[in-house]
């Protein structure tokens, strides 16, 4: 049986209209996916309250679900507790930031927290790599059981964007990404930049990033989750989209690749906008 999985990404609760998270839900129900994944950014300014929706939203969705931190997801108005507890309000709901694991007969995901409490500059939106939280990612990839498909999840872009590249420089990615492709990653999900993206790297793994779910701050194209199915170390994507009051498949939107892709690609790096229904 294949692999189903939901990806979702900066939902940054609350929702600009009442009945989007409602829609979103029926939509991601009607996927029967096998697990969601989601790539931080589940609230607006790391309030108690937004806190409180994003986890109501998730807990009312029936698959097993691995969740991350993003740059939004730390108390943006208190910070004492940015610099000494910066994902206390997360972890209450959706446990360590740390790192976090599902799996399936057909796939392998892993949770890899890029965000971070304080540092020294003017742009606290942009990702950082621990040292001790790739080594952790690491350590599963290469125990992972034969066959499966390695897919690492994260809020921010390892590899700069050519096409958003203020938002896409983070701190230690370029290197990361490296090393998660010598350990065996076949496919990066991310987040941060708003837009529905895919890019097929020389390394061999392939970055997906997601349209942001709910808000009201795309960057380009309607927002939206993604869909991928997975099976015997293939696998297909498809994107969803909130447009005229519910979210539906995206006609306009091409799969990344013909069909069933390899997720070891032998091209060269390339992007794809998926939006333009251009072939990766």
């Amino acid at each position: 049986m294949p692999t189903k999985l939901v990806h979702i990404s900066d939902l940054h609760f609350a929702a600009r209209d009442a009945d989007q998270p409602a829609a979103l839900a029926r939509s991601i129900e009607s996927v029967a996916p096998d697990a969601i994944v989601v790539t931080g950014d589940l609230t607006r300014n790391g309030r108690r309250a937004e806190f409180d929706a994003a986890g109501e939203f998730l807990g009312g969705l029936s698959a097993p679900k691995l969740v991350v931190p993003g740059n939004h997801d730390i108390p943006v108005f208190h910070p004492m507790q940015r610099a000494l507890s910066p994902f206390s309000r997360f972890a209450a709901h959706f446990g360590s930031a740390d790192l976090s694991v599902q799996e399936t007969p057909d796939v392998l995901i892993v949770g890899m927290n890029t965000a971070y409490g304080y540092r020294l500059g003017l742009d606290w939106s942009l990702g950082r790599i621990s040292a001790r939280g790739l080594a952790r990612v690491l350590d599963a990839l290469r125990t992972r059981k034969a066959g499966r498909l390695a897919i690492v999840a994260c809020h921010h872009p390892l590899c700069p964007n050519p096409v958003d590249g203020q938002r896409s420089r983070t701190s230690g990615g370029p290197a990361a990404f490296a090393a998660l492709a010598e350990a065996g990653m076949d496919i990066l999900l991310h987040g941060h930049l708003h837009r529905a993206l895919v890019r097929r790297h020389a390394e061999g793994p392939t970055e997906i990033c997601a349209n942001t779910a709910l808000s009201d701050r795309e960057r380009d194209g309607a927002s939206g989750y993604n869909a991928i199915v997975a099976e015997s170390g293939n696998w297909q994507l498809s994107t969803v989209s909130w447009r005229d009051g519910v979210y539906a498949p995206d006609s306009s939107r091409a799969s990344a690749g013909d069909g069933r892709i390899s997720p070891r690609p032998d091209n060269t790096s390339d992007y794809s906008r998926l939006d333009r229904n251009t072939s990766s």
